[in-house]
């Protein structure tokens, strides 16, 4: 069984106590939490795999996975299987992995932080149908009502591109990508580092051009 915590972009959280009752492999893809938010191999997982693009090396830099697990046999299995299909990562790719780890901590509890307040000033505004947003780490998802695209294309401060998890924060429609399952007005939201205020201010001259 694959599972997401939180899911992205609906950012909902697995069932534990079910996924421990669960006999097969539950494979858990904790790449918003991270470990510092999450350990999931303590509620049920076993193997918890990372995109390490994203928040663990922070700079939108490198392009790597990980895969974490206690079980000595797995962990054989997933190194075999690593190196019989050359996805080692780069010399380079994985210095950016170690030097985003040593800020790691740091920088999820800044992301945190200015998500939070972003997330509650967007559920105050207009223009906004519904916030989702777990509680912790950098990414939040709100739904506008009609087309997305003016909202999205309208930011300066905030980049519209796909990449996540980043020191500098970026915006993106889901449903041209994901289909009928994500709602057609939701907007990803990967908050970075900057300024509170000043992501706010380009949020909110973006979404007055929103469909109220």
């Amino acid at each position: 069984m694959l599972v997401e915590a939180p899911a992205n972009p609906v950012l909902t959280m697995p069932d534990w106590e079910a996924l421990r009752a669960h006999r097969g492999l539950v494979v858990c893809d904790a790449t918003v939490a991270t470990p510092v938010y999450l350990r999931a191999l303590d509620e049920g997982a076993d193997v918890v795999v990372h995109s390490a693009t994203k928040f663990l090396t922070g700079h939108h830099d490198a392009l790597l996975g990980a895969t974490v697990t206690r079980d000595a046999k797995l962990t054989d299995r997933l190194r075999s299987i690593r190196g019989l299909t050359g996805i080692t990562a780069a010399p380079d790719t994985a210095a950016s992995l170690l030097r985003g780890l040593e800020t790691l901590e740091t920088r999820m509890r800044r992301h945190t932080a200015t998500a939070a307040e972003l997330a509650r000033r967007l559920a105050e505004h207009p223009a906004v149908v519904l916030v989702r947003y777990p509680g912790f780490s950098g990414l939040i998802s709100f739904d506008v009502a009609g087309d997305p695209k003016p909202v999205e294309t309208a930011t300066a401060l905030i980049a519209n591109q796909t990449s996540l998890g980043g020191v500098r924060s970026s915006m993106e429609s889901r449903h041209r990508w994901e289909g009928d399952r994500i709602p057609r007005g939701l907007l990803r939201l990967s908050v970075g580092l900057e300024d509170p205020d000043a992501l706010w201010a380009d949020l909110e001259q973006a979404l007055a051009r929103a469909t109220v």
